[in-house]
């Protein structure tokens, strides 16, 4: 590959992330992997920084909300602020996804239209623990969507390289 090709660099190292955040378990029980490939994300955004800086500041802020979450405490108000947390986690994430897609000359409407609404569901589902299994079928589709974006950005990939 062409070490000047920044654009297809960023879309491969995006698209490895979101693949194997789409491949985690339930977010609660990935966090150090779920904080690995978003740094491998964050690397891919400092690429196309030039463009635009909006992915690395969503990145930047996944970071720091999974830090948080890797050492966070049980009880008391985490008991309400992480799945606050974890929700915003991955909207940040989508929103870096729906610009990247963007950036890279892809579709950008249908992919994260569709991961917004398991997104939405997942979100207010953490929050009411009846609705347990609701957000687990929710995170689910979601991720399946997710590899949807993986395979764009891998296209994406494809597309930059071939142009230079």
């Amino acid at each position: 590959m062409d070490k000047q090709n920044r654009m297809a660099a960023a879309c491969l190292l995006c698209g490895i992330a979101a693949a194997g955040r789409a491949l985690l378990a339930m977010p609660n029980a990935a966090g150090l992997q779920e904080l690995s490939l978003t740094a491998l994300a964050v690397v891919g955004y400092l690429l196309v920084c030039r463009r635009t800086a909006l992915p690395l500041i969503c990145g930047a802020a996944q970071l720091a909300l999974e830090l948080v979450l890797c050492g966070s405490q049980s009880g008391g108000a985490w008991v309400w602020l992480l799945p606050a947390l974890r929700a915003a986690d991955l909207w940040l994430l989508l929103a870096a996804c729906w610009r990247m897609l963007r950036l890279a000359g892809q579709p950008s409407h249908a992919m994260p239209a569709a991961a917004a609404v398991p997104l939405a569901v997942y979100t207010v589902a953490r929050f009411v623990p009846q609705a347990s299994p609701a957000a687990g079928i929710s995170f689910v589709a979601f991720s399946v969507l997710l590899l949807w974006y993986a395979v764009l950005m891998l296209r994406a990939y494809s597309a930059a390289r071939a142009q230079k």
